[in-house]
């Protein structure tokens, strides 16, 4: 799936989002975006270089929630976790790179091959289980996790 197919399917919620924030005065999609600078500045303070279009994701749509799923910003969140903070954390060796929370202490995110992150978003459980993978790219993993797809 390209970024101009996940557009399309996101777009109901976009619809949503907008009423949402109408009527109740929060969003769907939280829309904290990274720019090409930040997303570089990451990759340099990680020493990892992130799938390409993850990047075009966060600049895009934003860490945050996007439907029924949370992402990690880019830049410092309200909460104090975004992908640096929580990648030195929990992934201090830079063998995967956490970009979402599952909610029980396991995360979702990228196994890195020689400094490079793979496409794949990987399921990493906190108690050493073998990793599942979850989806072929972040956008597939966004349709199913947030959309529901």
């Amino acid at each position: 799936m390209n970024l101009e197919e996940f557009d399309a399917l996101v777009e109901p919620l976009r619809q949503k989002s907008a009423a949402s924030i109408a009527a109740y005065g929060f969003t769907l999609i939280e829309g904290r975006t990274a720019t090409t600078a930040e997303i570089d500045d990451l990759e340099k303070r990680l020493g990892v270089t992130l799938p390409e279009k993850y990047r075009s994701f966060m600049m895009r749509y934003g860490g945050g929630m996007v439907g029924c799923v949370e992402l990690f910003p880019i830049a410092g969140g309200d909460s104090g976790d975004d992908v640096k903070s929580v990648n030195d954390r929990e992934f201090p060796e830079r063998t995967f790179i956490a970009i979402a929370p599952v909610g029980s202490g396991d995360y979702w995110g990228f196994p890195v091959d020689d400094g490079n992150c793979r496409d794949e978003v990987w399921f990493h459980f906190h108690d050493g289980g073998d990793p599942e993978l979850e989806a072929p790219d972040v956008l597939g993993f966004v349709a199913r996790r947030g959309l529901r797809l």
